[in-house]
């Protein structure tokens, strides 16, 4: 089919999840949800949603297997259903009006558009009212952060999976997300292994995604305004695990990726110290979740880690 399908990962959303369909529809013809195990009173609510909205269809999974699962199972989906193209979301985030068209535009334009795996919107996050920025290689070696000064940001590394346009030909050669990251560096890890195989990635600078980047609140010190993410003592577990196979795949090959990591890193471990609470269980959660990566422990965290982090 010509146009995208929009695909939206739920695991327990809000009820403001429910108010949002208008602006997906407003920008797709069709929409896949595949929920991760949400509670009975959420998947009645989609259930009803459903039966007022024919080109709404959903999977229902038992458990939550994950962002990297869920996104696989909706790819396929969308490629069974003979899509060559897909959009996928978080449960908090929504296109803001002519996203799609805009998306488009630029992979249309762009000089070889059979090599272009990923065009990703601006991220309009409410909170943190900044302007984007998106890494790249400079020199090979360095990095810098572009933000947009025309239609199009090319030659980025990486970008959220959210509100991005994804080519369905590129995903089945490049092969899925991988399943045992769970959460956390699934979209930076497809995005390299792009890059590493010849693909590109792009931003077009007039399309806009609603999306809150992690629980982000505003802090200031010293009169610099800061915006730590204030993620969950669990979710610093998968990102600290999931880094250390990333840096092991792509640090040599990617010199400039794995600079611009581990400065990103440090400011945002220095953020957490600085402004954010239950230092202890975070801090423990790294030391878990790095452990763990070092010996492959991979996939959803184990029962104990679990209940180590929630103590």
């Amino acid at each position: 089919m010509n146009t995208p399908l929009a695909l939206i990962i739920t695991f327990n959303p809000d009820s403001s999840f429910f108010l949002r369909f208008s602006h997906f529809f407003a920008e797709f013809e069709a929409l896949l949800i595949v929920d991760n195990g949400s509670n009975g009173e959420v998947q009645h609510l989609l259930e009803e949603i459903q039966r007022d909205n024919e080109n709404l269809h959903i999977i229902y999974n038992p458990e939550n297997f994950g962002i990297s699962t869920a996104l696989n199972q909706g790819f396929q989906w969308a490629i069974e259903h003979v899509y060559q193209e897909v959009v996928p979301f978080d449960q908090d985030s929504f296109p803001l009006g002519g996203m799609v068209a805009e998306l488009k535009k630029v992979q249309q334009k762009h000089l070889n558009k059979q090599s272009l795996a990923i065009v990703a919107p601006i991220i309009a996050d409410p909170i943190a009212k900044v302007k984007a920025q998106y890494p790249r290689p400079r020199y090979k070696v360095f990095f810098e952060r572009k933000s947009c000064e025309g239609e199009t940001l090319e030659n980025i590394t990486s970008v959220i999976t959210a509100g991005a346009l994804y080519n369905l030909d590129i995903y089945q050669k490049l092969g899925p997300f991988l399943d045992d990251f769970f959460i956390d560096y699934v979209d930076t890890e497809y995005c390299l292994r792009a890059n590493q195989n010849g693909y590109k990635i792009a931003v077009a600078c007039e399309a806009y995604l609603n999306h809150r980047l992690g629980e982000r609140e505003r802090r200031k010190f010293l009169g610099i305004t800061f915006f730590p993410t204030f993620h969950s003592p669990l979710r610093w577990y998968y990102i600290s695990r999931n880094r250390i196979p990333m840096l092991k795949k792509y640090a040599l090959h990617m010199p400039h990726w794995f600079f611009y990591e581990i400065i990103a890193s440090f400011y945002t471990l220095i953020r957490m110290l600085f402004f954010e609470n239950h230092k202890k269980s975070k801090l423990q959660a790294i030391f878990l979740g790095t452990r763990d990566g070092l010996c492959g422990k991979m996939g959803k965290a184990r029962n104990e880690i679990v209940k180590k982090l929630s103590d």
